[in-house]
């Protein structure tokens, strides 16, 4: 993952796959960012790539939920890479997440032995098959030591619980 830099401008980039339409959001969501000419662009089956998103203040958090629920021409919706400022706000704002489906995200490890920190990317479908919070351990790639989530998994993971998640 690129480094990102703090007051990056919110910005996309569209790439069509087949079916689906893939778009990468990076930056801040704020009362600056402007989605109207993404929206009039998106069609069919969409994922949002969030794992770009480095802050949401709370008139980004009102963009985003009127940005979600005017995508009309949307059929399927789908977050990935959830970063963990989307995970917050996936946890704390009811509609944030409106009829998507969180596929993946990025959860926070640490290093028992050598205490190094990095993020890890958590597939919903393979990782939380029955939707239970269980955490995966990962070797440190520096030391080969433990990595365990630093979080606490029933907050950081309570999205997970929600009937929206499955999309059924």
């Amino acid at each position: 993952m690129a480094r990102l830099e703090a007051g990056e401008p919110f910005s996309w980039n569209v790439v069509r796959d087949g079916e689906w339409l893939r778009v990468a959001l990076r930056g801040e969501i704020d009362e600056n960012a402007d989605f109207s000419e993404l929206r009039a662009a998106l069609r069919g089956n969409v994922e949002l790539t969030l794992e770009g998103i480095t802050r949401i203040n709370s008139c980004g958090v009102r963009e985003w939920v009127n940005f979600v629920r005017g995508l009309e021409g949307v059929r399927t919706l789908s977050f990935a890479r959830c970063s963990p400022v989307v995970v917050l706000q996936l946890n704390t704002i009811y509609n944030f997440r409106g009829r998507a489906r969180v596929s993946s995200f990025m959860a926070p490890y640490v290093c028992e032995a050598c205490h190094g920190d990095e993020y890890k990317l958590l597939d919903v479908a393979e990782h939380f098959p029955d939707r239970r919070a269980h955490v995966p351990a990962f070797r440190c790639k520096r030391c080969g030591g433990i990595m365990v989530f630093d979080e606490l998994p029933e907050r950081y993971l309570s999205f997970l619980s929600e009937a929206e998640l499955v999309g059924e």
